[in-house]
């Protein structure tokens, strides 16, 4: 009896730092190559609840970039 597999998607997968970004949650250029790794070793639901929080709390003032990834600006 032969096992189905998987398909292989062909789509990168899209890092913590990128979706964390593209959310409004955090400004990578303020990051060092060290904190960017850890927060690629957050797990999806740590990250889902960032970008939940950041959705909750609305955009960082534009004079507040600098003060990312504090959520409570």
């Amino acid at each position: 009896m032969a096992t189905k597999t998987k398909p292989k998607s062909k789509s990168k997968k899209t890092s913590n730092v990128e979706r964390l970004e593209s959310a409004g949650v955090l400004n990578s250029e303020k990051f060092s190559d060290d904190d960017k790794k850890t927060v690629e070793k957050l797990s999806v639901s740590e990250v889902a609840v960032l970008i939940k929080m950041r959705k909750k709390r609305g955009a960082v003032p534009d004079d507040k970039h600098h003060l990312r990834p504090n959520l409570f600006v």
